[in-house]
């Protein structure tokens, strides 16, 4: 195993922010004081994975967004922090209630606020068009963009440095 799955191994919960990680940042007015955001489908069907696998998932996002607590209810997401723009309290308070130590938490991150976290967490992940301070806070710049499935990637990973791989592939008959 090699460094960033000996991380991986450790994970008990992933948060992520959303602007610029599960989206690519643009955000849709129309009429109406509402925006809305695109969220690319593998990202959810990832989410629902480490649930399975008994690795819950956290949004921490800036923003404050209708559409980021929509999508979390969507999928189940219990923690959802949406316009938290210090996300270390949040961090603090996840780890307090899963009884967990940052090095068994990943953070996806791609700007300043994520910063704080991505220094803490165990394993520290971008997206390939992330800021360069955040690049190199992060244990892994994944080869994708944000809002292009980066959460997929990093489940996956987690996923099969847990074991829990090929377990996930049988349901699916591979």
């Amino acid at each position: 195993m090699d460094d960033l799955d000996l991380r991986a191994a450790k994970i008990r919960l992933l948060c992520t922010d959303i602007d610029g990680v599960l989206t690519t940042g643009a955000l849709h007015y129309g009429q109406g004081p509402a925006h809305t955001k695109a969220f690319h489908v593998r990202d959810g069907a990832a989410i629902k994975w480490l649930q399975r696998a008994g690795i819950p998932v956290a949004f921490i996002s800036g923003l404050a967004s209708e559409a980021t607590e929509h999508r979390a209810r969507d999928l189940g997401v219990e923690d959802c922090f949406a316009g938290h723009l210090d996300k270390g309290p949040v961090l603090e308070q996840l780890c307090a209630k899963y009884g967990l130590t940052a090095d068994q938490v990943a953070h996806l991150g791609d700007d300043l606020p994520d910063l704080p976290l991505l220094r803490r967490v165990g394993l520290a992940c971008c997206p390939a068009d992330a800021v360069e301070e955040v690049k190199a806070a992060c244990h892994w710049v994944t080869p994708i963009a944000g809002g292009q499935g980066i959460l997929r990637l990093v489940a996956e990973r987690i996923l099969k440095a847990q074991g829990h791989w090929p377990g996930l592939l049988s349901t699916y008959e591979v």
